[in-house]
């Protein structure tokens, strides 16, 4: 899969949704639209590195504009919401190219699960 592919079911290739994608994590896995195959993460392990590091980053830029924002312009609430903001966008990032790079397998079992 090349850099600018979307994540693909394994089984048929077809497209999987960004909404889909997000919900997905190391202990859930979602159906394929069109063949109905069973779909999780393969790199577990990566992925809770992954979540870690966008964590800390998130709480970071949070704590980092809190006080930045109370030093420089004596304002904690306008620091907090451009802390908040930066996170959004922090994790946001990380989700899109999480999805442009993912590889995902298909279990064994096929139930349909239910959100």
């Amino acid at each position: 899969m090349s850099k600018n592919q979307v994540t693909g079911c394994p089984c048929c290739g077809s497209r999987i949704s960004f909404r889909q994608f997000v919900l997905l994590n190391n202990f859930s896995a979602i159906n394929c639209d069109s063949c109905n195959a069973r779909i999780e993460i393969s790199n577990r392990a990566g992925n809770a590195v992954i979540a870690a590091v966008s964590g800390l980053a998130s709480a970071s830029a949070v704590v980092l504009c809190a006080y930045l924002g109370k030093q420089q312009f004596q304002s904690l609430l306008l620091g907090l919401f451009t802390g908040i903001v930066l996170a959004v966008i922090i994790i946001a990032i990380i989700c899109r190219v999480l999805y442009k790079r993912s590889h995902l397998y298909r279990s064994l079992t096929s139930q349909r699960l239910q959100y």
